[in-house]
């Protein structure tokens, strides 16, 4: 599969196109709160865009297209991609192509901190976006965290929203703005919640990440709740979902719930244990589809944890366990966020669970799931 950027002359006659669109008078924006929006189902395709299940999904985030500091588009193996669209919209599933990533955060700071690259980089990923039929734009910037920058974010948010409606109404349908945002609070005060409601259809929030190889103790990758064996204020999905609708008034059905289809490893004996002194080698993990292996393995014991709703592997051969998600999980965590009334669910990255009979388990026991919320809203 290949893939072309604009050429200059067709770029430029866009960019003109595009740049007068943004001359005309504002009108109300056809992604405003709907009285019943739509649920969403979202995949992140990070990889080659080939053995994807088109139907499990409402919308594809096509990451990522990256950056220089002078707000140059920098080429991607796979991104962009008018096959990936074409195919998509022949399913109907929707794909809007993501900005960023995680380590870019200082490409999008340096961008916004200089006017000539911020007109460069947004005419060319709104050039990108026609081109190459998208449907709107996810930004991921991890993240905007210092006064200059979250100035710098809105404003180019703000282009990009009004350039998106613009857009929209010239090809007769709605182009969407997301994004994807942290799961700590520490991070999530930086957004001004009347800036999100004006220009995102919703967030992505990654509720996942929450332990790792930079945690002090063994804890899950993506709790549902809290466990009582963590100290002080344990992290957990439902932990960031109430902070966002209790703490700073976002409405549930502009919030997606995060689902990781990988796990994450520690070189101790028990979940929960102190990593302190634990040796420094790689531990078993990554995407579901390695881990999955482990559990048929002899050597290798599963164990349910009641209090996050979260699946453990433990070795039984050396001081390893794993927190990571399964389809009893995934379907949980989509049902309680059914309950909830948030807007959707969406995964990262849409190959971790692709088994080599083509199936994807946790993704199809999430939809099983989530259906039943597009069947309650018709």
């Amino acid at each position: 599969m290949t893939t072309r950027f604009p050429t200059r002359r067709a770029g430029a006659a866009l960019a003109l196109a595009i740049a007068a669109g943004l001359l005309a008078p504002f009108t109300a924006r056809a992604g405003a709160p709907e009285a019943t929006p739509k649920k969403v189902f979202v995949g992140y395709l990070f990889r080659e865009p080939r053995e994807i299940d088109f139907r499990l999904y409402t919308h594809i985030c096509h990451a990522f297209l990256d950056a220089d500091r002078e707000g140059r588009l920098e080429k991607a193996r796979y991104v962009p991609s008018r096959e990936l669209t074409t195919e998509a919209h022949g399913a109907g599933v929707k794909v809007l192509i993501s900005l960023g990533g995680w380590g870019w955060d200082e490409a999008f700071a340096a961008i916004v901190a200089h006017p000539e690259a911020e007109d460069r980089y947004f005419h060319s990923v709104m050039e990108i976006l026609d081109r190459f039929d998208y449907d709107g734009i996810d930004l991921d910037w991890e993240y905007p965290d210092t006064k200059d920058e979250v100035i710098g974010f809105e404003r180019l948010t703000r282009r990009f929203r009004k350039a998106l409606d613009n857009l929209g109404e010239r090809k007769g349908r709605h182009m969407t703005l997301t994004m994807a945002a942290s799961a700590n609070p520490g991070t999530l005060k930086w957004l001004d919640r009347d800036f999100l409601l004006e220009t995102m259809d919703w967030i992505n929030v990654m509720t996942y990440d929450f332990a790792g190889d930079w945690s002090d103790v063994a804890g899950h990758n993506a709790p549902l709740f809290a466990s009582s064996r963590l100290q002080g204020r344990p992290r957990s999905i439902e932990a960031t979902m109430d902070y966002l609708i209790h703490d700073r008034d976002l409405p549930p059905d502009r919030l997606a719930v995060g689902i990781p289809l990988y796990g994450r490893g520690f070189a101790v004996a028990e979940p929960y244990a102190s990593t302190k002194g634990a040796p420094k080698k790689r531990t078993p993990g990554g995407d579901y589809v390695r881990i999955s292996r482990l559990e048929s393995d002899p050597n290798w014991v599963r164990k349910w944890d009641d209090e996050t709703r979260t699946p453990w592997l433990i070795s039984k051969k050396e001081p390893a366990v794993i927190g990571y998600d399964d389809p009893r999980s995934v379907a949980i965590k989509t049902e309680w966020a059914r309950k909830k009334g948030f807007r959707g669910v969406f995964f990262w990255q849409i190959h971790g669970d692709r088994m080599p009979d083509g199936t994807n388990p946790l993704q199809s026991a999430s939809h099983r799931e989530w259906e039943k919320s597009t069947a309650s809203s018709k």
